[in-house]
């Protein structure tokens, strides 16, 4: 199976989505957890937009700054 640039796109977007909703269910503005990571604001709207592909390492900083297990950034529901 061909993964076409489509297809990630699409999946860094739900990522993205998902991250922003557990960003927000902690009640974490884009600020704080920039902070937390060490990264810029606008590299965190960047990944919640979808906008970027982010490594493994982006995502364990991530699932660390807000306290969740890594899974759960990739519970999309569909």
């Amino acid at each position: 199976m061909s993964i076409t640039e489509e297809i990630l796109i699409a999946y860094q977007k739900k990522l993205g989505q998902r991250i922003k909703e557990i960003r927000e269910s902690k009640e974490l503005s884009q600020l704080d957890v920039a902070s937390i990571c060490d990264y810029d604001k606008t590299t965190i709207s960047r990944i919640e937009n979808g906008r970027t592909n982010i490594t493994l390492k982006t995502l364990v900083t991530l699932a660390l700054a807000m306290e969740v297990d890594i899974s759960k950034l990739f519970e999309f529901g569909d």
